[in-house]
């Protein structure tokens, strides 16, 4: 088994032993097909333009999303959330809404859009076909 940790490569020709269990590679490689056959994952960050962003996946259509940002969070800019929209025009197939918020106002948690997104940047996973 090679395991290059810095480019993200683990390679395992015959089995891997995880405690008493043997997991061959066919194994390993289903963990990468999500919940079903046929999906792929598409991943990216975004250095936000403004409180919500669409933005392109590279899929050809998006069935679930996460955001978490990378940014540590401010007072304007405290969290980020993800929406695959409709998939057909609000957005567009294969795109995905990330949007970033902040309180409402001192004792207020209420979220609403983000007003110092400038350079924020958010971490985000795709599903789809």
């Amino acid at each position: 088994m090679d395991i290059d940790f810095d480019n993200g490569i683990i390679d395992v020709r015959g089995t891997l032993n995880v405690g008493s269990t043997k997991i061959d590679a066919d194994k390993i490689a289903l963990l990468t097909q999500g919940v079903a056959g046929g999906y792929k994952i598409a991943r990216g960050q975004r250095t936000m333009l403004s409180a919500s962003d669409t933005v392109a996946t590279g899929l050809a259509t998006v069935v679930s999303v996460v955001a978490s940002m990378d940014s540590d969070p401010i007072l304007t800019c405290d969290r980020a959330t993800a929406s695959i929209g409709n998939q057909t025009d609000a957005p567009i197939a294969g795109s995905v809404y990330l949007k970033v918020w902040m309180p409402t106002a001192t004792g207020d948690a209420t979220p609403a859009a983000a007003s110092g997104f400038a350079g924020i940047k958010v971490n985000w996973i795709a599903i789809g076909t």
